[in-house]
């Protein structure tokens, strides 16, 4: 599934990267707007309490969608949605799953190695939204959580031309654990197509 997200992308971003070249020529070095899509892996801790010791299903394709300003080679804002896909627990004692979504903004800097590759970071903020649902002793529970609190993030960021770029990234994003106590942690793992305006 993972491999037909990515084809996917790639074909097509490949008449929109040429256009945007061209546009590009026209725009100050390191300065403007941009937009992008991503797809990659996701890892969302789930808590098993009430459920004992069981299997768990922690990782789930994810996807994003973004925009941002670009102000310079070191700096940019960048807000979007993520979908942080879906995590599950089997246990003795029933099962439980989860679905979790999100929303960021914050700034991402650049620290450039060469004049096409960077090393990137992000620190931000996210509202997280979790649906959870399952049955533990045989009582079905549904329910729904939300959270907002700091997302960061470390990648690395390839431009191919002033238009198009690459960037693969991890992030961590904090949810709340619809139906269960406490929090957890979600990480993904994405490459990401970058088309500057």
């Amino acid at each position: 599934m993972f491999k037909r997200i990515i084809t996917t992308l790639v074909v097509a971003a490949t008449p929109f990267a040429v256009n945007l070249n061209a546009h590009a020529q026209t725009q100050p070095t390191g300065a403007g707007f941009y937009g992008g899509l991503g797809a990659g892996i996701g890892r969302t801790d789930i808590d098993g309490s009430g459920i004992a010791a069981g299997s768990t299903d922690k990782k789930d394709g994810v996807w994003k969608l973004f925009g941002g300003y670009q102000f310079n080679r070191y700096i940019a804002v960048e807000g979007g949605y993520v979908d942080l896909g879906k995590a599950s627990i089997t246990g003795p004692q029933g099962f439980a799953s989860t679905d979790s979504n999100a929303w960021q903004i914050g700034a991402v800097g650049g620290l450039p190695l060469t004049p096409q590759f960077a090393f990137t970071g992000k620190l931000g903020v996210a509202r997280t939204s979790t649906d959870g649902n399952g049955s533990i002793n045989g009582v079905p529970f549904s329910a729904s959580d939300h959270n907002t609190a700091p997302t960061y993030g470390l990648g690395m960021r390839s431009d191919f031309t002033k238009s198009v770029a690459v960037r693969g990234e991890w992030e961590r994003f904090r949810l709340k654990n619809a139906g269960f106590n406490g929090k957890s942690d979600s990480d993904l793992f994405t490459l990401n197509a970058l088309f500057k305006f």
